[in-house]
């Protein structure tokens, strides 16, 4: 009862409605095969019932992408337990998982095809410049937890895996465009094509979006990908891929009014990826990747600025001065990675492999010089699953880590699940997380040299690295739980965590005599230790195409003294989902997405969220051509804050067209 009142009105609404969803699970037959559960890819890199999985996970499929309409991958990760999606400015989207973030989250890994998509240069995820659109996305599995046993750097406090379409799995063309909110415009053409033994697919897509009706803050986007599988026999096939990306945006600071500083920034990201993959069965197989990515920032000029409006004070009015602001930097990684699993026995399966990876990064902004700064990692994993006793199955893993900054690493973990039946399974699991240090925190120098009519000119060192400071750690301790009646289409899985963050990394300002124009600089430091815990649900249900819903609820609480001070972790998310086939060819769905009051950790403006969606698609037949013609509103459920209070929310419509050609 503590507890609840804790909670808004709604959310006891919820819990009350879901309170009996327990019966429906009640005097199951257990009238379903293992094969009947999902199977996920990404918590051990074994191919494992998501019931048998060391760590939560959510999967969003194809289907739930299309019928939530949404129009970015940080929009789906709305529909997981726990995660927060905020936009600093429109070409600036991020995603976290349990707040502790701020516009590049250096705590979170995004896979796409077994890929990482981190740049080194940030150290986070350039979510509004991914090369994949989002139409080719076939799933997206999840792991709400840490996984720097399996995927290494940046999977500290959660991985999103990213598997994009078969290039098997369709033919012929496919056209989407959309349209709708402040100027958003989207034009996407796939073909699914084959020659022999090779499938393959290529993706041409162009965006533009305005983004917030109060700003300058337009985006623009145009995209190339090609993915393909050649079948060499039964048991090799060697995979090809190659994408880019060439987008632009606005970029503005929360310190200054729009009109003074707005340069526009143009990025291209692009990649190859290349696999040969030996399937000898389904637990006896190889894999060999390389995997290169080219990551640039075009962004330079000179501006002028009014002393007194960057320093907020009138008395300084008047006075001018210019920056020759040049942010031009790039970002190069080459990665191989060879990865076996093997069935030892009737009750022991082992996946194992290692990786070695090279960064190099160039920017005079980042560093003050035109040097190239590299980092080389090489690690070494190894995952197990033992099935103890009939009841018993045992996960665990360690990823060992050499990083040339930092030096030797371990992350471990495990987990105990005990079945209680068929339908029923306890986990207790414990994680130890590792991120290394960014080139940025260890190495970076932002240095800006301001030009005065007088001719003289100050030195401003806005942030200075540390070589020398020590990995941020984190320690997981979960309890889960997972129901499944596949026989009435419901599943049910829940989770409680404790966990603690140590040394994490942030900048603290100093007095600096080199600084010559507000004496202060911001330096790296191991600043602080966070504990804090959460509790989790998610329940499906979907026993036919017709009907289709999911809730999930996050509550984080046992916040130390900092987390509650600063407001870093949301206590309550929410999302609900659901669709409805009112005929064979009418579709309507819904969403509703909550977070209560947290800030992320480079501003002081509270965000909120509170949204309602709601989609309705019609499908059209003529001939052999498939047509779906969709109508969506998004509206804003009283004071809505997205990062920054300055970013006015509005309500937005859209319209989306989409034509599947034989």
């Amino acid at each position: 009862m503590v507890i609840c009142k804790e909670f808004s009105p709604f959310v006891v609404c919820i819990f009350l409605i879901l309170a009996p969803a327990q019966d429906l699970f009640a005097n199951n037959e257990f009238d379903f095969d293992v094969e009947d559960v999902p199977i996920v890819l990404s918590a051990s890199r074994l191919r494992q019932p998501i019931s048998e999985s060391p760590a939560s996970i959510t999967v969003i499929d194809r289907q739930m992408i299309e019928q939530s309409g949404a129009r970015s991958i940080v929009d789906i990760l709305l529909l997981v337990p726990g995660f927060q999606v905020g936009r600093r400015l429109n070409g600036n989207p991020v995603a976290t998982y349990h707040g502790l973030s701020e516009r590049y989250n250096p705590r979170l890994q995004l896979l796409v095809d077994g890929r990482p998509t981190y740049v080194p240069l940030f150290g986070g995820i350039p979510w509004g410049e991914l090369p994949i659109a989002l139409s080719d996305i076939e799933r997206i599995e999840v792991t709400r937890a840490p996984n720097a046993a399996t995927f290494g750097p940046n999977s500290f406090t959660a991985v999103v895996s990213i598997t994009t379409r078969n290039p098997a799995s369709d033919s012929g063309w496919r056209s989407i465009s959309e349209a709708g909110g402040n100027k958003f415009s989207s034009s996407t053409l796939t073909y699914f094509g084959s020659s022999g033994l090779l499938d393959y697919r290529f993706t041409l897509q162009a965006e533009n979006d305005e983004g917030y009706k109060n700003l300058p803050d337009r985006e623009r986007g145009r995209l190339a990908s090609f993915r393909s599988f050649w079948q060499v026999n039964s048991t090799d096939r060697i995979g090809f891929d190659i994408g880019i990306l060439r987008a632009g945006h606005i970029i503005l600071s929360p310190l200054q009014k729009p009109e003074l500083l707005a340069p526009y920034e143009e990025t291209t990201n692009g990649y190859t990826q290349l696999r040969w993959e030996r399937s000898l069965s389904v637990d006896d197989t190889w894999r060999l990747q390389y995997y290169y990515n080219y990551y640039d920032i075009q962004d330079s000029g000179e501006y002028i600025f009014d002393l007194g409006e960057v320093a907020d004070n009138v008395l300084l009015s008047g006075i001018l001065f210019s920056v020759d602001l040049n942010r031009n930097s790039r970002s190069l990684r080459h990665e191989l990675e060879l990865q076996r699993s093997k069935r030892l026995s009737d009750r022991t399966r082992v996946v194992f492999g290692g990786a070695i990876r090279q960064d190099a990064v160039e920017g005079r902004y980042v560093f003050n010089d035109s040097d190239s700064h590299t980092v080389t990692t090489q690690r070494v994993f190894s995952h197990v699953e033992i099935e103890a006793a009939n009841a018993v199955l045992i996960n665990a893993g360690l990823l060992l880590e050499q990083h040339s900054l930092s030096g030797l690493s371990a992350s471990p973990r495990g987990s105990i699940i005990y079945k209680i039946s068929r339908d029923k399974q306890f986990r207790l699991g414990y994680s130890h997380g590792v991120r290394t240090p960014l080139l940025l925190e260890e190495e970076g120098e932002l240095v800006l040299e301001y030009n005065f009519p007088d001719g003289e000119i100050r030195t401003d060192n806005i942030a200075n690295g540390l070589p020398g400071i020590h990995p941020e750690t984190s320690d997981v301790i979960d309890l889960g739980f997972y129901q499944i009646a596949m026989n009435r289409g419901l599943t049910f899985d829940a989770k409680l965590s404790w966990q603690t963050l140590n040394d994490v990394i942030a900048t603290e300002r100093i007095p600096s005599e080199q600084d010559t124009f507000d004496g202060e600089t911001r330096h790296y430091f191991n600043r602080f230790d966070y504990s804090y815990n959460t509790a989790e649900f998610q329940i499906d249900f979907s026993k036919n195409p017709i009907r289709r819903l999911r809730a999930s609820y996050s509550y984080a609480f046992g916040m130390d003294f900092d987390l509650n001070r600063r407001r870093l972790v949301p206590r309550h998310t929410v999302s609900l989902f659901g669709s409805e086939n009112l005929t064979e060819s009418i579709t309507l769905s819904a969403e509703y997405y909550y977070a209560s009051e947290w800030v992320w950790d480079d501003v002081r403006d509270v965000s909120k969220l509170s949204r309602l969606d709601l989609r309705l698609a019609k499908n059209i037949l003529l001939g052999r051509t498939d047509i779906e013609l969709a109508l969506q509103a998004e509206w804003a459920l009283g004071d809505n804050v997205n990062y920054l209070e300055r970013n006015e929310v509005a309500d937005a419509y859209f319209a989306k067209l989409l034509v599947q050609f034989p």
